[in-house]
């Protein structure tokens, strides 16, 4: 995929949430870098301080946390999706998580103080962080939700239900994680659906 390419497709999806004018989408092109990911290089380790966050160009992240040497699953991020340690980002603080590429990934990568001046100088764009956040919010607080009141069997079926292609890409063992479950318990699920 060509640089144009990739930020034609950028464009055509933020256009579902919001209509860039060609000087908004220009500022977002002079301030940010494509950055390619190989399968397994990671874009952020556990302690260090986000620097950038990424639009999901083509190919997909996971985010997982160390807990006793055993590599937990907390979420994917596909295709038109965002990435990144927001928080650091903002708060300039150590995260306490890793981001790892799950096959070649392309990104459109951007700093704390591209966001910071694009928010200003253009509405649209400040339009469209609040939009964002407004969805992932959504998505950890149904998340959560799910974990204190649904059974691992109710999980599962949200979650192919919500992002049907997930069997296809993702190895069976991040899916258990993500659901907090062994891949036994996820193997038993799959054989009575």
């Amino acid at each position: 995929m060509t640089a144009d390419e990739i930020y034609s497709r950028a464009r055509a999806s933020y256009t579902t949430l919001v209509v860039f004018t060609d000087a908004e989408w220009h500022a977002f092109q002079q301030q940010t870098q494509i950055r390619y990911l190989a399968r397994k290089e990671h874009f952020l380790r556990q302690g260090s301080v986000c620097t950038h966050c990424a639009y999901v160009a083509q190919g997909y992240v996971r985010h997982y946390y160390l807990v006793d040497g055993k590599e937990v699953t907390n979420d994917f991020n596909f295709e038109n999706m965002a990435t990144g340690g927001y928080q650091s980002l903002m708060t300039q603080t150590p995260v306490r998580f890793n981001i790892v590429a799950m096959e070649p990934t392309t990104l459109i990568t951007f700093t704390r103080p591209t966001l910071l001046d694009l928010f200003e100088h253009y509405p649209n764009w400040q339009k469209l962080g609040r939009l964002m956040m407004e969805g992932m919010f959504n998505r950890k607080t149904l998340r959560e939700e799910s974990f204190l009141l649904d059974t691992p069997e109710e999980r599962y079926q949200q979650l192919i239900i919500r992002q049907p292609f997930i069997l296809q890409r993702v190895p069976l063992v991040y899916i258990a994680s993500y659901l907090g479950i062994t891949p036994e318990t996820l193997s038993r699920i799959r054989r009575r659906k």
